[in-house]
């Protein structure tokens, strides 16, 4: 797996996952889930070697050009300063870096003195290459071999009734008029901007005509009041890319139906209002109906598109997946075009891969400086053995046979010890079995023929099963003679007392004197 990120002191790397593991050692203590993983200096390396770090020129956005599954493969970088790059890579082997060779370079693109780029689109089928900034300028260049040319430049929002561009005051801390988000519909050839108070709007980059705008949800019943409105990010989801998803400064995430016959301008899902509790900075589709959503407090969040309703008011459902790792912001998010992968950059300065099937992470890279972009490469021949965390060592497998097998004991000594046993056993059983006797006959002289109740003798564990038999044959021949004495006792104790009834029941009648 091949993947190439952009920093905010302009170094260009590449990072191969593969060869940053390193092999554990099956005798080392076991470490905690949170821990850093132990990893090498092999799997990152820089592009450009004799690029010096300057946050002028610090890394914006990456896009690819070309197939990016393919050996020869080349992308284009976004600069600080409003600079286009185009490069060139050459990879001969999947576990060796490629050779990179820098192609063209643009001056200021959008010919402002100190621009503020947000995003970078490329247009294969159309032979575009597109740049926005946060004055709502998008900037198309034709995405020539070697060639970088301006073809037009439009602007996705007008300032006044003339026609004039937006201009903004820097240094204040309310700009209204700025944009923040940008995304690029790739296979229909439009571009979508938004920002504070500035719905998101769809241009065409052939003409520059607004295609679609969308609209505000409605006004709160009671106080009447519009809901507050900033884009943050901006993703296109299914094959198709008339679905958009706008992740909001408040905590938000709205779909819209963005096809040019659609008469809905409104959201026909949103999350409710407590579902999230901070700022929306990146959004990906990692499959038809997940969509992840990283925010400012470097949570990463996977949300089910078919339980999302239309009400901003419903109980927030906060039974949702999370990809645990990331320590700071998070800033952009890419999944791999094949496989079930996910990379996560941010201010924490890691490399983060998720398996979006188990939501665990695979690898964590240090790349030293705050990365604001990432790209992943189309190379589908990752080894799953090798991409699980909990790795188990054949030689491990083996059972210590030192545990398991007791001291020889032979066969005569076991019998005779048998025998012994049995004795030992018949005797105990027939001395508990006299003690029984005598307290079962004392129990019913002086409880007056009461149920007489065996008492349980416990044997050794070492006494064997023939043994347990004897004892219990021996119990239940006393048990039925002790029987038949009690009951003897007992038939001889009712008699003498139904005499005693007898003399105590009977009295004797006055004789009767006769008349004379």
């Amino acid at each position: 797996m091949r993947v190439i990120t952009g920093d905010e002191c302009g170094l260009l790397k590449e990072s191969i996952p593969e060869l940053s593991r390193r092999s554990t050692d099956p005798d080392a203590p076991a470490t905690p889930y949170n821990a850093m993983p132990d990893v090498t200096k092999d799997g990152v390396s820089r592009i450009d070697p004799k690029e010096k770090q300057t946050r002028e020129r610090g890394v914006v956005d990456l896009a690819w050009r070309n197939d990016a599954g393919c050996e020869q493969f080349s992308f284009a970088a976004l600069r600080k300063n409003g600079s286009v790059e185009l490069w060139k890579a050459a990879a001969e082997s999947r576990n060796k870096h490629a050779n990179y060779v820098l192609v063209q370079t643009s001056k200021n693109i959008f010919q402002q003195d100190r621009p503020n780029p947000l995003g970078l689109g490329v247009f294969c089928n159309h032979n575009r290459i597109c740049a926005g900034d946060s004055l709502g300028n998008v900037v198309v260049l034709k995405n020539d071999s070697d060639l970088l040319e301006e073809v037009q430049t439009y602007n996705a929002y007008k300032g006044s009734k003339r026609g004039e561009t937006l201009s903004y005051t820097r240094g204040q801390a309310l700009n209204t008029q700025l944009a923040t988000a940008i995304a690029f519909d790739t296979s229909h050839g439009r571009v979508a901007v938004g920002g504070r108070e500035r719905e998101t709007c769809l241009i065409d980059i052939h003409t520059g005509v607004q295609v679609f705008k969308t609209k505000n949800l409605p006004p709160d019943p009671q106080t009447l009041l519009q809901q507050p409105v900033w884009p943050t990010a901006i993703q296109f989801l299914h094959n198709d890319m008339n679905t958009m998803a706008v992740g909001t400064a408040y905590k938000q995430v709205r779909l819209y139906d963005v096809r040019e016959s659609s008469k809905i301008r409104r959201p026909t899902q949103t999350t409710p209002e407590d579902l999230l509790e901070y700022r929306v900075t990146s959004l990906c589709q990692v499959s038809d109906y997940e969509l992840v959503v990283a925010d400012g407090a470097g949570y990463i969040y996977c949300l089910d598109l078919r339980r999302l309703g239309r009400d901003l008011k419903a109980a927030a459902n906060k039974d949702m997946g999370r990809y645990v790792g990331p320590a700071g912001s998070v800033r952009q998010l890419k999944k791999h075009p094949t496989l079930p992968r996910l990379a996560a950059v941010g201010l924490d300065r890691m490399l983060r891969i998720y398996d979006t099937k188990k939501r665990r992470q695979l690898d964590c890279i240090y790349l030293k400086q705050r990365i604001n972009c990432v790209l992943v490469h189309g190379d589908d021949t990752w080894d799953f053995n090798d991409a699980t965390v909990d790795v188990v060592d054949p030689d491990d497998l083996d059972i210590d046979q030192d545990d398991v097998v007791q001291e020889y004991v032979d066969s005569d000594e076991e019998g005779s010890h048998g025998d012994d046993s049995n004795e030992d056993a018949d005797s105990v059983s027939s001395d508990d079995s006299e003690g029984n006797d005598e307290e079962a006959v004392d129990g019913s002289h002086e409880d007056g023929g009461e149920s007489v109740e065996d008492n349980d003798v416990e044997l050794p564990s070492s006494h064997q099963r023939d043994s347990k038999s004897q004892c219990e044959s021996s119990d239940n021949e006393d048990s039925e003679s002790h029987s038949s004495e009690t009951s003897s006792e007992e038939s001889k104790d009712n008699s003498e007392a139904e005499e005693d009834d007898e003399d105590v029941i009977v009295v004797k009648a006055p004789k009767r004197r006769r008349r004379q």
